[in-house]
């Protein structure tokens, strides 16, 4: 609502085995700021925080002998600035209803930025099935960049909440990526999570999840808060 603010931020960790690497990534503060505008405006500056990504291989040195190589490419990600508005309540079979634009701005490191403003548009909504269970998804269009030029990506996901008693929830959801990256192919993810309600302006989260498909990390797991004021 206008006036309010709330903070959101966690650390995530990721893990991938593909082709002879192992990739290992943690990521944190992973910061969101969310400023109510209008009852119905709200404005987002987010900011991923520091990657510290190691990956590790196999190759032969100059004898011939298969040594272990391991690469790091620490640094901080590109901030994105973006604004949410609730477009339409649920009513009848009609669900809630909101858009999303924001763009990645190029103000991380070299390892980790793209290089370039880039846009999105979210489109969300949610749909309470019962007073302890809600469906919610988006489907987002976007137009990153990535080392070999910009490409459209669209994403999605779709999620089951449900509330287990008046502090804890849980949810499963399904989310994926088409294409990942460009030239590649699609990326699918399943995970879930809980969460706790430690007051009613502050919660903590934990979520575990794992690819669905080769292009996919294999496995990832984080926590986090929010803390509304």
């Amino acid at each position: 609502p206008r006036g309010r603010f709330q903070l959101e931020a966690g650390y995530t960790y990721t893990y991938d085995s593909g082709d002879g690497v192992r990739t290992q990534d943690h990521t944190y503060p992973e910061i969101l700021l969310r400023v109510g505008l209008r009852d119905d405006v709200e404005l987002r500056l987010t900011w991923l925080g520091w990657s510290h990504v190691e990956e590790v291989f196999r190759e032969r040195n100059d004898v011939g002998r298969r040594v272990k190589v391991t690469n790091r490419d620490d640094g901080g990600n590109d901030m994105n600035i973006g604004l949410k508005f609730h477009l339409i309540d649920q009513d009848g079979w009609v669900p809630d209803f909101g858009i999303i634009v924001d763009a990645d701005v190029p103000t991380g490191a070299n390892g980790q930025t793209s290089g370039d403003v880039d846009p999105a548009v979210k489109l969300l909504w949610a749909y309470d099935l019962t007073d302890d269970l809600s469906l919610a998804g988006n489907v987002n269009f976007a137009a990153p960049t990535s080392g070999t030029g910009r490409f459209f990506q669209a994403s999605a996901s779709v999620s089951l909440g449900a509330t287990i008693t008046d502090r804890i929830g849980g949810y499963v959801e399904y989310f994926g990526f088409y294409p990942n990256e460009r030239g590649q192919g699609d990326a699918q993810f399943l995970n879930g999570g809980f969460t706790y309600l430690i007051t009613n302006n502050f919660q903590v989260d934990i979520r575990v999840g794992m690819g669905l498909n080769d292009e996919a990390d294999d496995f990832f797991t984080g926590v986090g808060f929010a803390w509304r004021f």
